[in-house]
């Protein structure tokens, strides 16, 4: 069983991020906590939601995921377009719940951006750099954290260590669309994953 909210204190992004609170939000099947709100440089996130990726017939358990967006954040009636096209501080955080080939993780994140874009010239080469980063096998209880501050760009935290940091807005949306774009990994994610935001 993970336990995120206890975990998380030890992440550098952009600052030390830090429980504000006690409590938190739940994904029921793995009983993952994620505390409701973190601080990031001065700046409180709070949580939109959590979810289970799940493969195959067999609802094999593949990564939890927890998101979080800046407090006070004005998302309208499709919270996950304006999640994704958000630039302000905001959060995504995925617990590995099992392992697999670098090139199947990597194929994971490619593959969907490709199907929500037709033209990826604005950001190709920074979809490479960012493949590019991962290159050692995924394994079960691997922390990934995709962290975006205007100031400072996307930065990529595997197990509490950088491993990059891409300046390019453009770049930072067609990742989240991974979970969030018209055609992500898992529409019942995507619902799940803006579900807590009021």
């Amino acid at each position: 069983m993970f336990h995120a909210n206890r975990l998380v204190s030890a992440l550098v992004l952009c600052a030390l991020l830090l429980p504000l609170t006690a409590l938190a939000l739940t994904e029921p099947k793995t009983e993952t906590e994620y505390p409701d709100e973190i601080t990031v440089n001065g700046q409180d996130l709070v949580i939109t939601g959590v979810a289970l990726r799940e493969k195959t017939f067999l609802k094999v358990d593949v990564y939890i995921i927890a998101s979080y967006v800046k407090k006070g954040a004005v998302l309208g009636e499709n919270k996950a377009q304006d999640i994704l096209e958000l630039e302000e501080p905001k959060m995504i955080r995925m617990d590995l719940t099992r392992g697999f080939s670098n090139e199947k993780l990597k194929k994971a994140f490619s593959d969907v951006i490709d199907k929500n874009y037709d033209d990826k010239s604005a950001f190709q080469a920074d979809v490479d750099e960012f493949l590019g980063l991962f290159t050692a096998d995924a394994e079960d209880g691997d922390r990934l954290v995709f962290g975006f501050c205007p100031a400072e760009g996307l930065k990529i935290v595997l197990n509490d260590e950088e491993l990059g940091v891409i300046d390019n807005p453009a770049f930072m949306k067609a990742l989240w669309t991974v979970w969030f774009g018209e055609k992500p990994a898992d529409k019942g994610m995507r619902e799940k994953l803006t579900a807590a935001y009021k």
